[in-house]
């Protein structure tokens, strides 16, 4: 009788597949793509402080879209991305619920696009548009996560 075949080797990242290995830098792309974007809007030229988001990224996004939407809608999602960016990122950083984190972050950069489309930035909508193709990507490979700390 043949030997057994054994997942041993399957186990190590030297023989995953090649859609384990997409699906892993994908994750690492979009993670720090967020958590860079949302750190991001707490600096300001002394540094990184919670009032240069307050007193500067949250009433420029307000002053940019008054008049494209009304200030009940714009006002809770100026004071909500900065930190569900970066709570995403961790969360596809760290492979928590990462079929959901994805599917959020999809969502996310659509409501991005959105925004953008309103102010006819299309060149921003078409960067926009290249990460939302590579989290699509991301979620298509999902089911070859081997880093996952939550399923």
């Amino acid at each position: 009788m043949p030997p057994r075949k054994t997942n041993t080797r399957s186990s190590s990242p030297l023989y995953w597949s090649a859609e384990s290995w997409a699906i892993i830098t994908l994750r690492l792309f979009l993670s720090l793509r967020f958590i860079v974007a949302g750190i991001g809007k707490f600096k300001g030229e002394e540094g990184f402080a919670f009032s240069n988001y307050y007193h500067g990224t949250v009433p420029w996004l307000m002053n940019t879209f008054d008049g494209v939407l009304p200030r009940f809608l714009i006002a809770p999602y100026a004071y909500m991305i900065a930190y569900i960016e970066i709570v995403l990122g961790i969360a596809l950083l760290l492979g928590v619920k990462t079929k959901y984190a994805l599917a959020l972050t999809g969502l996310t950069y659509v409501s991005l696009a959105f925004g953008q489309m309103l102010l006819s930035d299309y060149d921003t909508v078409t960067n926009i548009g290249i990460h939302l193709i590579i989290t699509a990507a991301a979620l298509y490979f999902v089911r070859h996560n081997k880093l996952e700390a939550m399923r």
